[in-house]
């Protein structure tokens, strides 16, 4: 049956009049009357609708219906008093819906309450009947028939009834008419709740005691096809509920019917039909993949919580709105928005996942174990957001300095003070295998004039501004090309003293006040580089604001203006480290005496400005020493350091302290040394009055008094904190054992002044023995803590991967103690010059890059000790050629070239020198990964143990090398005498150390065998007529390096044949040592290979030559070694005639086991065997890898293919090749055995062999059963 409309046609009213045309008022003028904006359009309406003629209906028409579908008789209809021409309007449709409801079925009844119930709900009966009992009583009353039926139908505003009313017409007669509702039409959910500590995660729903309800639909499960379903409520329990189920009856619309009609094939949740669905729906869904989401703290929220969240919190402003906080992406999105405030909350947000990420980095477990291995990828884009957005003004600008400090500053913890190395090597992280670090990713060229720009104008907060400024510093920590970077801007360092320096004096209540921290940037700039330094002269005059009146006399606060004039000095002595600026001490000189007479008064308390003072007035005294060598030269004289009496204020101030002071000690001693190193220079009768004066202040300290008790509490530091440290040192060196390195490095700093202040009081600058000592030094507990320090485990694990990368920067001031001990050992009379050149070989290897002068000063030593006489009296016979020929002299220049190579970079020392001063470049050691001991480096220093063999490297890089060009004039050796004396030298050092037990520190067999190659290596490319030329042919040489092997040969030791190998071997492989000259460039395969052809092209089987061809086949190697020598050079082979005793080896079992596997080596073992002519040890490795992959007591599986391996034996090999791969027995377990007893072993295995051979065929057996029957 076709479906009823309840509703009839709709119909125009008729006019009540003819319409007229608009009058126009008239006016004096002519024009139209002013229309104020006073009153409303509304107000304006009524007030015309009082004039004559303009009422409008007030009644509604009545509206016919389109049909009569029934033949009921109308109801008869009551007019009401107040109907105007037309029909009741209310009466008509009255009668219209009785015949409609008439002419229905019993079933269209049901369907179209149903349809009313599920639009309005189950009360709308009572809210129609309370309308139509409220509309008739006002009709038995006579009053208006204006039904008021709540908020189904809206009243209309009541015509004003007083045009002159004082008040707009809009508002004059106003009525408030409310509902007629009940208590139960309401119910107030909370929206948020009542206080922070309240969260409510759902909306409660109501109780029994909120009354009725009208409810607005049923929530279905994120599976539903819609979010919100009509309510089936008990009083309408006649609605079919199946009929929704059906797919015909489905809502026409919905996205399930829109799938069934036009996506059939499609799966309900098809994710490429998402667009159909509403948000609800969206919303409800999981997300694709699980990501970290963060509230607005920063805290990232439990996954199970993400979805029941509500929206009041404002975690849900993102794409993905169903799971509240965002993720990174959202985080990264909406850092770039165009709204200013939603930007910065975003940029401020990743600020503080970067404090807890850098955590993270730290310590996996803490801060953000989620993102765990994601720090660098992660710290890299937040510095790239955070310098996009850090020139925008306002919150965006700040927050993205924020985040720019929590990446920088804050993420590494402890490093902002740390001026004395590149901190490159922090950047990349531990887990970071990318080669570029975070702070390497920062576009400087791009971020530093924005930088600048910021310092000009100044418009962030204070904090902001010194944020940034300390963002800059750890920037210029970074690297030292940073820092050159950072000074060569345009503007920057000059708005940096006018931001941060130049304020003010005397300070306002407004004005702000000067930074110190500006001061510890220029510092660390100065440092970087002597370019830097030369830059900040300029403006460093600026700076005596801070020098010309005393911290109790500032207009700052005393310890500001403390701070400020420490900071000050210490810039001095940065500048002055390189000879710049030295002449302020003589422009501002009554400004620095005023400062020293501060310091020597009770006034000073402050240990770091008399720290600062000591060290400034010991770096000038070092200018003044050599004038010529400042820059520019004269800058300060001697004359003028002995006229304002500095060594008597320096000696002054030790009365003023307690032996407590332990640092402030240490800068004593080594102001007073500078003073008597450069009275015995420019003093008369070299400074011996100088001396004097000094010894008569200290002699009888050091023996009973305040120095003698620093000294032994700095001795008993040292040894607490050495051994502290060895005992809680694992394989790295960790952030836990860092404050026990510092503190062996205070007390380091303060025993290294004393021997330096020993040494300047000794009559001559040579270290030779003394008759007396100039004062009581702790000489036993000295030599003690120097060999526990030289020999600490420590210095192997510096170069572990997982040690914090400026560790070595902690270690220098140890590195700065041994290199005096070593000058204070050779000057001690009951050491033997065997003992101090063991400990100078030993010490050499830990010295870092500035201590070059100390190594070259030690070298040239050893090289005076090494003489013929030094040799013959301990019983060492060396052929007079080599001293003919100059001896140790001749290799001196390229040793001396080695330790300070002529680079562009030379680091400066601990205590600077008048020749460091001139040649210096910079002031802070390189990053670690530059000095690893396995590379290619730049800079020698720390040297290698098998250092000695630098000459060599030398001859065979001529073309590159510098070193000939700076040869003395009187130099004038051979290739075969450099040969000689490198060769001699190396051995010495060998014997040396080996007798004082120095083990540590003696060349390994890779060391030593890769040297010697490179003796024969450098025949490669040369063209020569006769083979008595080459240098390895040499007698002398090739004793030499025949006697540089022997302790590293298979004879010299009994474990040699002990197997199973070692499965860890403690000394580096060849191909690890050869990178130290090869470099990563070139592979020690490719060296190999050259060494292979050239024995091949040159050797006439040399046997020193052919035993240097067995190390790389070791079957610790790669299997690419033995197949270019067994397969490719197959005919070398039969040249190499070394027994295995005269193996370069620790361990014969290396090369036997593991057995090959290589199909193609075991085919060149075989091939070589066939053909005959193979002796001594290559012969023993080829037996037994033949043997073992036939033979299944040797470990063979006895497959089909070692079959064919024995037969080929039996068929192609001669009576001797057979007979040994038949016959041979080996241990796996025990002592190796040597040829003839591993072909000469009874026992039941030959039965085994016998009956193993049978099976291989009856002819193989019956030909091997005399050899395997017979005893």
């Amino acid at each position: 049956m076709a479906q009823s409309s309840l509703i009839g046609s709709i119909l125009e009213r008729k006019p009540a009049a003819k319409p007229s045309s608009p009058s126009q008022a008239t006016t004096k003028t002519g024009f139209p009357a002013v229309q104020h904006r006073s009153q409303s359009a509304f107000a304006r309406a009524r007030r015309d609708g009082s004039k004559p003629g303009t009422e409008r209906l007030r009644d509604v028409p009545i509206v016919q219906s389109s049909g009569v579908r029934s033949s009921v008789p109308p109801l008869p209809h009551k007019p009401s008093s107040g109907s105007s021409k037309a029909d009741d309007w209310r009466s008509q449709m009255e009668e219209d819906n009785r015949r409609q409801v008439a002419s229905m079925t019993e079933e269209e009844r049901d369907q179209e309450r149903a349809e009313i119930l599920g639009k309005f709900g189950s009360n709308v009966v009572d809210v129609l009947r309370k309308a139509r009992a409220a509309r008739e009583g006002k009709l038995v009353a006579g009053g208006s028939e204006t039904p008021e039926v709540g908020s189904l139908i809206r009243p209309s505003s009541p015509q004003s009834t007083s045009a002159g009313s004082t008040r707009p017409p809009s508002r004059a007669e106003r009525k408030i008419r409310f509902a007629d509702l009940t208590a139960g039409d309401i119910h107030v959910y909370e929206s948020a709740p009542p206080s922070p500590r309240k969260k409510a995660l759902a909306l409660p729903a109501p109780s029994d005691g909120d009354g009725p309800t009208v409810s607005l639909g049923q929530w279905r499960d994120k599976n539903s096809m819609t979010a919100l379903r009509p309510s089936e409520d008990a009083q309408d329990d006649r609605i079919d509920e199946a009929h929704d189920t059906k797919v015909g009856n489905l809502e026409e619309g919905t996205p399930e019917d829109i799938r069934r009609r036009f996506f059939p094939a499609a799966p309900a949740h098809d994710p490429s039909l998402a667009w159909m669905r509403d948000d609800a729906e969206q919303d409800a869904e999981p997300e694709a993949e699980p990501n970290v989401r963060f509230d607005l703290t920063g805290n990232p929220i439990p996954p199970q919580l993400a979805s029941k969240l509500p929206t009041h919190l404002g975690l849900h402003h993102h794409a993905e709105g169903s799971h509240a906080g965002y993720t990174l992406e959202d985080i990264f999105l909406l850092s770039r928005s165009t709204v200013p405030a939603q930007r910065a909350s975003m940029i401020g947000l990743l600020a503080k996942i970067a404090h807890k990420l850098a955590r993270t980095s730290a310590d996996n477990k803490k801060g953000l174990p989620e993102l765990a291995g994601q720090e660098l990828t992660l710290r890299k884009r937040m510095l790239a957001t955070g310098v996009e957005a850090m020139g925008e003004r306002g919150g965006v600008g700040a927050r993205a300095v924020e985040l720019l400090w929590e990446c920088t500053v804050s993420w590494d913890e402890g490093v902002q003070l740390f001026d004395g190395v590149e901190l490159y090597d922090l950047d990349l992280g531990s887990s970071a295998a990318s080669s570029e670090g975070a702070i390497s990713s920062l576009p400087l060229d791009y971020m530093l004039p924005q930088v600048a720009n910021m310092f000009a104008t100044a418009d962030l907060p204070s904090e902001s501004m010194v944020q940034l400024l300390e963002v800059l510093h750890r920037v210029a920590q970074h690297s030292n090309s940073n820092a050159v970077e950072i000074v060569s801007t345009k503007g920057l360092v000059a708005n940096t003293f006018q931001t941060f320096l130049l304020t003010p004096i005397p300070p306002t209540a407004g004005s702000p006040l000067p930074k110190p921290f500006a001061l510890t940037f220029l510092r660390t700039l100065a440092l970087a580089s002597r370019e830097n330094a030369s830059v900040l002269v300029g403006p460093a005059d600026s700076l005596l604001r801070f020098i010309v009146t005393i911290p109790s006399a500032s207009p700052f606060p005393p310890t500001l203006a403390t701070t400020l004039l420490t900071e000050t000095l210490r810039l001095y002595v940065a500048l002055g480290s390189y000879g710049l600026y030295a002449h302020i001490a003589t422009t501002a000189q009554e400004h620095f005496l005023q400062i020293n007479r501060y310091i020597l008064s009770p006034d000073c308390q402050s240990k770091d400005l008399r720290l600062a003072w000591l060290q400034l007035l010991e770096t000038w005294i070092m200018c003044a020493q050599d004038p010529h060598r400042t820059t520019p030269s004269h800058e300060i004289l001697w004359s003028q350091v002995v006229g304002w009496r500095w060594a008597e204020d320096i000696l002054a101030l030790r009365q003023q302290l307690t032996d407590q002071s332990l640092e402030i000690w240490g800068r004593i001693w080594n102001a007073e040394a500078a003073f008597l190193e450069g009275a015995r220079i420019n003093g008369a009768k070299g400074g011996e009055d100088e001396r004097a004066a000094v010894l008569a202040s200290v002699k009888d300290a050091f023996s009973n008094g305040v120095e003698r008790r620093v000294m032994n509490t700095a001795v008993k530091g040292a040894r607490d904190a050495l051994g502290k440290l060895s005992s809680g040192l694992r394989q790295s060196i960790v952030p836990a054992d860092l404050h026990d390195l510092r503190k062996i490095g205070r007390h380091a700093t303060v025993l290294a002044a004393a021997i330096r202040l020993f040494l300047a009081c000794t009559p001559h600058s040579t270290s030779e023995p003394l008759p007396e000592p100039p004062f009581t030094l702790p000489f036993a507990e000295l030599s003690h803590i120097c060999a526990t320090a030289t020999n600490h485990p420590l210095w192997t694990g510096l170069y572990t991967p997982e040690t914090v990368p400026y560790t070595h920067a902690l270690c220098r001031p140890l590195s700065n103690l041994l290199s005096y001990y070593l000058r204070l050992s050779k000057s001690i009379p009951d050491n033997s010059p065997a003992l101090w050149m063991a400990q100078a070989f030993a010490i050499l290897c830990r010295l870092f890059p500035g201590d070059e002068e100390c190594a070259q000063r030690a070298v040239n030593d050893i090289t005076d000790t090494v003489t013929a006489d030094f040799l013959q009296a301990r019983g060492w016979s060396v052929p007079s050629e080599v001293w003919d020929k100059g001896g140790m002299t001749v290799v001196a220049p390229f040793l001396a070239h080695t330790l300070r190579p002529r680079t562009a970079v030379n680091v400066g020392p601990v205590c600077v020198t008048p020749r460091s001063i001139s040649i210096a470049t910079t002031q802070r050691l390189p990053p670690l990964s530059s000095l690893m001991p396995n590379e290619k480096r730049e800079l020698r220093m720390p040297v290698t143990k098998d250092w000695l063999f630098s000459p060599l490297d030398h001859l065979l890089r001529s073309g590159e090398t510098s070193v000939f060009k700076h040869l003395p004039d009187s130099w004038d050796a051979s290739e075969a005498d450099i040969v000689r004396a490198t060769l001699l030298l190396a051995r010495v050092s060998q014997e040396v150390l080996g007798f004082h037990n120095l083990g540590g520190f003696l060349m390994s067999r890779e060391e030593v065998a890769f040297g010697c190659m490179k003796v024969f290596m450098l025949e490669h490319g040369q063209q020569q007529d006769d083979s008595q030329e080459e240098v390895f042919r040499d007698n002398i040489v090739e004793r030499f390096m025949t006697d540089l092997l022997a302790p590293f040969s298979a004879s010299a030791s009994a474990k040699s044949l002990h197997t199973p190998p070692p499965s860890i071997h403690s000394a580096d492989s060849i191909d690890v040592v050869a990178k130290r000259f090869l470099g990563s460039a070139v592979p020690f395969y490719q060296w190999y290979t050259d060494f292979v052809g050239l024995y091949d092209a040159i050797s006439f089987a040399h046997p020193l030559f052919a035993r240097l061809l067995l190390p790389p086949l070791s079957m610790r190697y790669p299997v690419d070694y033995r197949k270019y020598l067994w397969a490719d050079y197959s005919h070398v082979m039969r040249t190499i005639r070394t027994p295995p005793e005269a193996v370069v080896t620790g361990s014969i079992a290396e090369y036997l086991w593991p057995v090959e596997t290589d199909a193609e080596v075991v085919g060149a073992y075989l091939r070589a065997l066939v053909k005959g002519g193979l002796e001594g040890f290559v012969r023993l490795v080829a037996v037994h890898h033949v043997a073992c992959r036939i033979w299944p007591d040797l470990g063979s599986d006895g497959e089909e293919r070692t079959q064919k391996l024995l037969q080929a034996v039996v068929d192609q090999g001669g009576i001797e090749a057979v007979r040994d791969v038949v016959l041979y027995r080996q241990n796996r377990q025990g002592t190796i055995m040597l040829p003839p007893a591993c072909f000469e072993q009874p026992g039941e295995w030959k039965t085994a062999r016998l009956e193993f051979a049978g099976k291989c065929g009856a002819a193989l057996g019956e030909r091997l059963k005399n050899l395997l029957e017979s005893e």
